[in-house]
């Protein structure tokens, strides 16, 4: 009888034919056969689990929002900002398990303008222009270097007219200073004074702003 070649075979006898051959091998060998023929199988599979899994979790990252965003500029060597983060989306956020406070403890200006660091700037510059930034906390000279270049709201547009003559501000001014606000305090992310809060010029989150600013406001004891 005339052997038929394998290229010949019906899928079903191939097969069993595939079957046969794997029988008689022992387990390293089948490992090995396996592994010989069938790698790209094993790789294409292990891509397209991999797929999935990638996209899984960028559609459930995409469903996270900033309801506050706010960097702080040369802040002090605190281990982790994530305990601010989480006490203040307790304290601003609705309840809604995909909302995010996000504090961006990375911004090292410097103190003196006239050598500020170039990458930390094209940062900044990229991110406000992104609409991404709600907040800058700062020292004087920041303030004074990004208030020219009008880079910030007013307290009376963000805060009111009303609410700025409860707490003794001035609503023309472009900063406020929480440098001994008690609640600011305990967040220990800056170490020098005075320290000033300023308010993007494009920020989308006005009222989260004016809420965090009235929370630094309030008495801490409740």
């Amino acid at each position: 009888m005339i052997s038929r070649y394998e290229s010949d075979r019906t899928f079903k006898e191939k097969k069993e034919l595939e079957k046969q051959k794997l029988s008689q091998m022992k387990f390293r060998e089948k490992l090995e056969y396996i592994w010989t023929y069938y790698k790209p199988l094993i790789f294409g599979v292990i891509g397209v689990i991999a797929a999935v899994f990638i996209i899984l979790d960028l559609v459930e990252n995409a469903k996270y929002y900033d309801i506050l965003s706010i960097a702080v500029s040369n802040a002090s060597m605190i281990d982790s900002v994530t305990p601010v983060e989480e006490q203040l989306k307790e304290e601003l956020g609705t309840g809604d398990e995909y909302e995010t406070v996000s504090i961006d403890a990375s911004y090292s200006f410097g103190y003196d303008m006239e050598n500020i660091d170039y990458n930390t700037l094209m940062k900044f510059n990229a991110v406000v222009a992104a609409k991404s930034l709600d907040v800058l906390i700062c020292g004087e000279e920041i303030h004074d270097n990004f208030e020219s270049q009008e880079f910030f709201m007013t307290l009376g547009e963000v805060l009111g007219e009303e609410t700025c003559e409860k707490y003794g501000i001035d609503p023309a001014d472009t900063k406020l200073e929480i440098t001994n606000l008690p609640r600011y305090q305990e967040m220990e992310l800056t170490y020098y004074e005075p320290v000033y809060l300023t308010v993007l010029i494009n920020t989308e989150n006005v009222e989260h702003v004016k809420d965090f600013i009235l929370y630094l406001e309030e008495d801490n004891e409740k």
